[in-house]
């Protein structure tokens, strides 16, 4: 008997001092997400320029109000076959780990990985200016299509879609992640 008291003694003794509290959870790592400072877009002589605020309301509040309803959303407009050129300012107060735009429709995707680099690329920056060069697939779907937005109570609305959406999803050091939505429309 006293040696399951010393035994169950111990393990208690093991578990109060394993355990953290959520103080020093707050204190020893990074809560942050990484952030977009600018999203430039360049397309058959266009540019736009897309700051950080704008970004976070195209990810959330594109939301359809009616059906069938066209939504607008500040882009450029390029034409199948061309190039679009995608620069993006990406940081983290802590580092960079990740950094992946892609687009399956058009088997795009172009991954950085910061934590182990190849070439030129930084080792774990707070700061970098991703960039990639994207050819528009010459069969890429030129006109609008209808998609189905689901709400949170399960109810749905069908709206039409103009927009190709790619997403640039970025990670840092300590596994927080951050999803950037970049829409291009295509004639």
């Amino acid at each position: 008997m006293k040696n399951i008291l010393n035994v169950a003694g111990l393990f208690l003794m093991l578990g109060i001092f394993s355990c953290e509290s959520s103080e020093d959870v707050s204190k020893a790592f990074d809560h942050e997400v990484p952030a977009c400072t600018s999203l430039t877009l360049t397309a058959n002589g266009q540019t736009k320029v897309i700051d950080d605020a704008i970004v976070t309301k195209l990810l959330w509040g594109a939301v359809p109000q009616v059906n069938l309803e066209t939504i607008s959303l500040p882009t450029i407009t390029a034409t199948a076959g061309s190039t679009v050129d995608i620069s993006v300012v990406i940081s983290d107060n802590e580092a960079l780990k990740t950094a992946e735009l892609s687009y399956s429709p058009w088997l795009f995707s172009k991954y950085i990985n910061f934590a182990n680099p190849e070439g030129d690329t930084p080792l774990t920056p707070q700061s970098y200016t991703f960039t990639a060069q994207i050819t528009v697939p010459v069969d890429a779907v030129t006109t609008p299509w209808i998609e189905t937005f689901y709400y949170n109570d399960g109810s749905s609305i069908k709206y039409i879609q103009p927009y190709h959406k790619l997403v640039l999803t970025l990670g840092d050091v300590n596994m927080n992640t951050r999803s950037i939505p970049i829409f291009l429309k295509v004639e």
